[in-house]
C-alpha cells in the first residue's frame, strides 16, 4: 500500500537518496552495475508502453471535448509558444545581470567514471510517442466529427487498459527504477562535482528555473500560498522520477496522475501532458541560455545584446519542436544555435554539452514541473476562451 501512494513516493525516493549517500561505497562494483541494469531495463518497459498511454489519453481526452478539438490544439500550440518565450527571456533578464559581475565562471570539466550497466535488455517501442501522439489527435479530431459510437467505445476501453498500466505496473516500480540511477551518480561522482566545481551555477539554474515556475503557478493559484504549493506536492513525484532519471518522458505516467488532481477537467491533464512533453521543455529554457551565458563569460566573450538574443530565443522556440526527450537531447539541438547566433568556438560547443549533461537532472526535473505548470495555465486559458 505504501508504494503506491504517489504522495508517499517522494518520502521514499529521499530515504534511498540519503541511504546511498552515506552507505553507497560500502556496495560492490558488481551489484551497483547490476542494479543499473535493472533501472534501464525498467526504464525501457516504461518507454515501451508509453505510447500506448500517450495514444489513449490523448484520443479520448480530445473525444472529451465534444466538437472543440480543433480549437484546442489551435490554443495549445500557441501557448507552448509563449511560454518557451517567456522562459527564454526570464532566464536572460535574471541571470544576464548575475553573469556579468564575474563571480560565477565555468573551469573544463574532469574526466568522471563510468557505470556500465551489467547487462542490457533493450527494448525498442513499436511506435515513437510523436507518431503515437499524431495518431491520438487525428483519431480523436476525426472522431468528434464522425461521431462513430464504436470509436468511443474502443477508446474508453484502451483507457482503462492504459489506466492499469499506469496505476498498478508503473507506479509499484517507480522505488527500484530510481535506484539504479542513485547509485549511478553516487557511483560516478556526479553530485561531489558539482558541489566542488559548478555548485554557484547549478544553484542559479535551480533557483531561476524553480522560482520563476512557483511565481508562475502561484498566480495560477489566485495568489494561495496553500493552493500552490499543494499543486507542487502533487506533482513532486514526477519531478522526482526526472532528477533521477534524467527523462521527462519517463515522467510522463506521475506526471498525468498529479496533473489531474489540481485541475478540475482530468481529461485535459491526459491530452496536455503528453501533448508537451516534448516540444515544452521549460526547464531547459533556463538551462541551456544560463550555461551558454556563463561559457561566454568564462571565454573572455561580452554577453549577448538584446537584439541577438532575441534571435536566439526566437531560434530556441522553434528548436522546441524538434528536441528529444532524452538525456542531454536538447544540448544537441541547440548547439548549431549556439554556434551560428552567438559565435561559439568547438570547445565551447562540447563545454555545453559536457556541462549541459552534468545538469540534466535539475533541467529534466524542471521540465516536469514545468508541464503540470502548464497544464494549470492551459486550462485556465482555455476556460477563458471558451467564456468569451
Amino acid at each position: 500500500m505504501f508504494l503506491r501512494k504517489f504522495v508517499n513516493l517522494p518520502f521514499f525516493v529521499l530515504c534511498l537518496f540519503v541511504s546511498v549517500l552515506l552507505f553507497g561505497d560500502q556496495i560492490d562494483a558488481s551489484t551497483k552495475s547490476q542494479l543499473y541494469a535493472i533501472s534501464l531495463c525498467l526504464k525501457d518497459i516504461i518507454v515501451f508502453v508509453l505510447p500506448i498511454i500517450i495514444f489513449s489519453f490523448v484520443l479520448n481526452g480530445i473525444l472529451s471535448l465534444k466538437g472543440e478539438s480543433l480549437k484546442v490544439i489551435l490554443t495549445l500550440v500557441p501557448l507552448v509558444c509563449l511560454s518557451n518565450f517567456c522562459g527564454f527571456w526570464a532566464s536572460y533578464l535574471f541571470a544576464a545581470p548575475i553573469l556579468d559581475t564575474g563571480i560565477i565562471k565555468i573551469s573544463p570539466l574532469s574526466p568522471q567514471s563510468v557505470l556500465s550497466p551489467a547487462w542490457s535488455f533493450a527494448i525498442t517501442p513499436l511506435i515513437k510517442n510523436d507518431i503515437a501522439l499524431i495518431c491520438g489527435v487525428c483519431c480523436g479530431v476525426v472522431g468528434n466529427f464522425v461521431k462513430w459510437t464504436g470509436l468511443e467505445k474502443a477508446s474508453s476501453t484502451l483507457n482503462s487498459i492504459a489506466n492499469f498500466i499506469l496505476k498498478k505496473l508503473i507506479c509499484p516500480i517507480l522505488p527500484l527504477f530510481v535506484l539504479g540511477f542513485i547509485i549511478k551518480m553516487q557511483y560516478e561522482g556526479t553530485l561531489m562535482l558539482i558541489i566542488k566545481e559548478y555548485a554557484l551555477l547549478l544553484l542559479m539554474l535551480a533557483v531561476l528555473a524553480y522560482g520563476y515556475m512557483f511565481s508562475v503557478m502561484f498566480l495560477l493559484s489566485e495568489r494561495n500560498f496553500g493552493r500552490t504549493f499543494e499543486k507542487f506536492r502533487n506533482l513532486l513525484p514526477g519531478v522526482l522520477v526526472g532528477l533521477f532519471s534524467m527523462s521527462s518522458a519517463a515522467a510522463i505516467p506521475n506526471t498525468i496522475e498529479g496533473s489531474e488532481k489540481n485541475l478540475e477537467n482530468k481529461n485535459i491533464a491526459r491530452f496536455v501532458v503528453p501533448a508537451t512533453a516534448n516540444m515544452h521543455l521549460l526547464g531547459d529554457c533556463f538551462a541551456l541560455p544560463i550555461i551558454g551565458l556563463a561559457l561566454m563569460v568564462s571565454f573572455g566573450y561580452g554577453l549577448p545584446s538584446f537584439g541577438e538574443y532575441l534571435v536566439f530565443s526566437l531560434y530556441g522556440v522553434a528548436a522546441k519542436f524538434a528536441a528529444a526527450g532524452i538525456p542531454g537531447g536538447s544540448a544537441l539541438i541547440f548547439v548549431p544555435i549556439f554556434e551560428s547566433v552567438f559565435g561559439f568556438s568547438a570547445p565551447m560547443l562540447t563545454a555545453v554539452t559536457a556541462i549541459y549533461v552534468l545538469f540534466d537532472p535539475i533541467a529534466t526535473s524542471s521540465n516536469v514541473f514545468g508541464h503540470g505548470m502548464f497544464a494549470i495555465l492551459f486550462e485556465k486559458v482555455y476556460k477563458k476562451l471558451r467564456r468569451e
